[in-house]
């Protein structure tokens, strides 16, 4: 063969292996890509799966960014107190005096929870017990008009500071309130009937938490916004004895002693009048008994 055929065939045969690798390149590059697509959409998981997983996991509500430790906002946060007491009055009656606590109460905006009364029954004395809520902005001024209302024989008030636990209920109220926010949304996105129950029960469980702390959160703002007050009323004979404070006051609780005293003489006399009555009869019975006795005696000793 020529040296001339020889290398157009040399050349013929170097373009085609160019040909034909330039080919096998693409194919390999192509199916690379189209599997790699694959691949991806595979293995990455839907938006609504991964959201759900997130917001299901373990501490999700706890250890969140949105979670605030218990007693991080209470140095800043306005203090909450519940106060409680007890009043203990005397009053001529009573019974029209807690007429008068209840209105007093009534005008501050408060109310009152309970109420009892016992009337003056066989000797005991009338009494009137109430367990009044008062407005804490209000309780001064009005525990100052119900002390006026009678004399004042005793007063307590103690204070219990509830600021942490009101900071950590609303933390975890925030907190079950944008989780629940959140499943809302994933509950419209939702792809799948199974995606749909499981956000769902999520959901459910959420909102019961939440309906939970919302009523201790309640109840705890009632305490604090009210004043708790029991007021105890009975009449100036069930009042405590009191030491006489000076030479006036001594005079005062003598004479009411000796007053005290002739009135309990006088029952006491009151009481034993009849049994002195039937003593008196059985005696005078008895002294005719003996005088017949004796007549009859003498009579006979004269026979």
């Amino acid at each position: 063969m020529k040296t001339s055929q020889r290398l157009a065939l040399a050349g013929a045969l170097a373009l085609t292996g160019v040909l034909a690798l330039a080919g096998c390149t693409s194919a390999d590059t192509s199916t690379d890509r189209v599997s790699g697509v694959e691949t991806a959409e595979s293995l990455a998981p839907s938006y609504s799966n991964d959201a759900l997983t997130q917001e299901m996991a373990p501490g999700s509500q706890e250890g969140g960014q949105e979670s605030t430790p218990q007693g991080a906002g209470a140095d800043s946060a306005e203090r909450s107190q519940i106060i409680t007491g007890d009043l203990y009055l005397t009053a001529e009656d009573p019974l029209a005096t807690a007429d008068a606590v209840e209105t007093q109460v009534n005008a501050a905006g408060g109310r009152v929870d309970s109420r009892s009364e016992t009337a003056q029954i066989d000797g005991n004395t009338p009494r009137a017990s109430l367990w009044v809520r008062i407005p804490a902005d209000a309780l001064e001024d009005t525990l100052d008009a119900i002390e006026a209302l009678g004399v004042l024989e005793s007063k307590t008030l103690s204070n219990q500071d509830v600021t942490l636990q009101v900071v950590d209920l609303d933390a975890r109220i925030a907190v079950l309130e944008g989780s629940i926010e959140r499943l809302q949304e994933l509950l419209e996105d939702a792809a799948s009937t199974a995606d749909l129950v499981e956000i769902e029960t999520a959901l459910s469980e959420r909102q019961g938490e939440l309906d939970s702390l919302n009523s201790q959160r309640n109840y705890l703002s009632d305490q604090v916004q009210y004043a708790s007050i029991g007021v105890d009323i009975r009449s100036p004979e069930d009042a405590p004895e009191r030491e006489p404070d000076g030479f006036v006051d001594g005079i005062v609780a003598g004479w009411q002693a000796m007053l005290a005293f002739f009135a309990g003489s006088i029952v006491f006399f009151g009481v034993i009048v009849p049994w002195l009555g039937l003593l008196v009869a059985l005696s005078i019975v008895l002294w005719i008994a003996l005088r017949i006795r004796r007549r009859n005696t003498t009579r006979r000793g004269g026979d």
